[in-house]
């Protein structure tokens, strides 16, 4: 009976907008009235007549994003008519199936964001995911009702390699290889967004996305991307050597990618001696770099949202030896360290962590436990605060997804919704307070526990405050950063939760943003002796940008100088007596 309510009123929606775009008038896009940007922030309506007027605001808002993307009227709404068929089209496609999980998770989202039921059909795309079988883009989505955006990106998978795809970003068009026509997917179903996006092997499928970290909904962009299987080995660590020059010394920095906690146990089962696991590779790469002499080591663990958890301890115990590197409490309140009694450090230079919001999970572990054995710095951003353990049960139909327990650092704290606040924060695109787990709905809270005793390596504690200096120093003088700075200030003072349903002020917003983007990007471009474009047009229309204007790689190089900052600062007292 809820449903058929439900069902009721999402008829008298779509009848109504329909009459509404079959009278509509350019007089109607430009009214006084605003809607609140974040639909959920709305106030719920008190009267029928209250509802009807925000869903006919609803569609002069749809008319006039499409008006901004370059549209006629009649064109938006056309587009705007075509949108509304097809989501009744899906809508009247609901199964009794859909409407027992729709309510089963009502109730088990009251539990939090990571319990779940999946019906047998959401149970095999959730096992294809896990077993990463099936030809697609190596991408995990999620959907509000209206949008579909990107969850989380497949360490090494074709998504994350075009690195243009981001979590949160928002798809809203999908089209086939090279010149297939971009199909509008605002509305549908999230499963036949999926359908639509995989493919056979070596196909090609383009998506257009309004970004995470767009100024607004009218910033949007088209990503190629080839399909392909996500196999182990394209999550593989890799290593590389940074060469940062200090007056006339030069330094190795090495650098070790790790973009997922990995571990082929099926082959671990079968005694494959040589099953693949990112502790062994670390391990060889570790090997290979210490014969290349460098003078320190950055573990990148940016995006990586985790994996085995005993990964990360035979990690941590690379660089710590032994000792406890994270406590477990489940659900009856027991606790238990995980850890090694005896070990072998088989890596004692400096070392440096480098995250961002998107490291979570076994990332949080390897990044507290450095950091409370004061081992290493951990540099970047807050991580994602992601504290906790999921169990999968088999039902007699479909299967249920639970949280069973909780992660806690060595000193008591949970990383749950807090994360692992770095040493040394560095700039990042995202507005981070808008990501992570706390923004989830009914997240656990943080807590903690005793914490257990640990050896205190004391080695970088001493020198935080002038690392920090040293850092801020150069990013203040850094062209990129400087850039970043720019945007989310001129964010932060032109942001509103509104959006106006007048055409004209929200083309002069548009042209407003452009305006700013464009003068932005040519005094980035300017101080780095590139040449600058004439219009937005240009710039939007822009091949490859060349690799002095990747700030994930400027990010990598500041870290890599903090590392070497380290190094000299423990050098100090020894320079200084061979100077006596």
């Amino acid at each position: 009976s809820l449903f058929n309510l439900y069902a009721d009123r999402y008829y008298s929606r779509y009848n109504l907008q329909i009459d509404f775009l079959e009278s509509v008038e350019e007089v109607d896009l430009r009214s006084s009235r605003k809607i609140k940007r974040t639909l959920s922030d709305n106030e719920r309506t008190s009267n029928l007549e209250e509802l009807e007027s925000l869903w006919k605001d609803l569609i002069i808002n749809d008319l006039i994003q499409l008006m901004l993307s370059g549209n006629d009227l009649d064109e938006s709404i056309s587009k705007t008519t075509k949108r509304l068929n097809n989501q009744l089209n899906y809508f009247e496609q609901t199964r009794v199936e859909d409407v027992f999980n729709i309510f089963v998770n009502s109730i088990t989202s009251i539990y939090g964001p990571h319990t779940s039921y999946m019906s047998p059909k959401n149970s095999e795309d959730f096992d294809i995911n896990m077993s990463l079988s099936l030809e697609g883009i190596g991408a995990l989505l999620s959907s509000d009702g209206l949008y579909t955006s990107i969850s989380s990106l497949v360490p090494g998978g074709p998504a994350e390699k075009t690195e243009q795809l981001k979590p949160k970003d928002k798809i809203i068009g999908v089209g086939q290889d090279d010149d297939g026509e971009i199909v509008d997917v605002i509305g549908w179903r999230i499963d036949d967004v999926v359908d639509l996006i995989r493919g056979p092997k070596g196909s090609k499928v383009r998506l257009q996305i309004i970004p995470t970290n767009a100024i607004s909904d009218s910033e949007t962009e088209e990503i190629e991307i080839v399909r392909n299987v996500v196999k182990l080995e394209d999550q593989a660590a890799e290593k590389k050597i940074l060469p940062i020059q200090r007056g006339q010394k030069n330094y190795k920095v090495g650098v070790i990618a790790l973009p997922a906690f990995y571990f082929d146990f099926e082959a671990y089962q079968k005694r494959d001696y040589n099953y693949k696991s990112s502790s062994k590779d670390v391990k060889r790469l570790l090997k290979e770099l210490k014969r290349e002499n460098i003078d320190g080591l950055v573990i990148d663990l940016r995006n990586n949202g985790g994996g085995s958890l005993y990964e990360a301890n035979a990690l941590a115990h690379l660089f710590l030896g032994r000792g406890t590197t994270v406590q477990v409490k489940n659900s009856n309140g027991n606790i238990q360290g995980l850890g090694e009694r005896w070990g072998y450090q088989f890596y004692d230079k400096p070392i440096v962590i480098l995250v961002n919001k998107f490291s979570a999970s076994a990332s949080e572990i390897l990044a507290g436990a450095i950091q409370d054995y004061d081992r290493g710095l951990v540099v970047g951003t807050s991580t994602f605060g992601k504290g906790t353990v999921q169990k999968v049960d088999l039902l007699s139909s479909g299967q249920i997804k639970y949280t069973e327990s909780k992660f806690y650092r060595v000193s008591g704290s949970s990383t749950q919704n807090l994360g692992v606040e770095p040493d040394i924060n560095l700039p990042t695109l995202f507005n981070i307070d808008e990501l992570g787990e706390s923004s989830l709905d009914r997240a656990l809270e943080h807590d903690s526990i005793p914490g257990t005793t640990v050896k205190n390596f004391n080695r970088v504690s001493n020198f935080k405050d002038i690392l920090r200096k040293l850092s801020l120093d150069r990013v203040e003088e850094s062209p990129l950063f400087k850039s970043i700075k720019a945007r989310k200030q001129w964010q932060s003072e032109n942001k509103s939760e509104f959006l106006d349903l007048n055409l004209d002020k929200r083309i002069e917003q548009k042209n407003s943003i452009e305006k700013f983007l464009l003068a932005n990007e040519n005094n980035l471009r300017g101080s780095l002796n590139l040449p600058t474009y004439e219009s937005y047009k240009d710039f939007m229309d822009r091949e490859d940008d060349p690799e002095s204007l990747d700030i994930e790689s400027e990010i990598l190089g500041e870290a890599a100088n903090i590392l070497i900052d380290l190094v000299e600062l423990k050098k100090e007292p020894l320079m200084a007596m061979n100077q006596k």
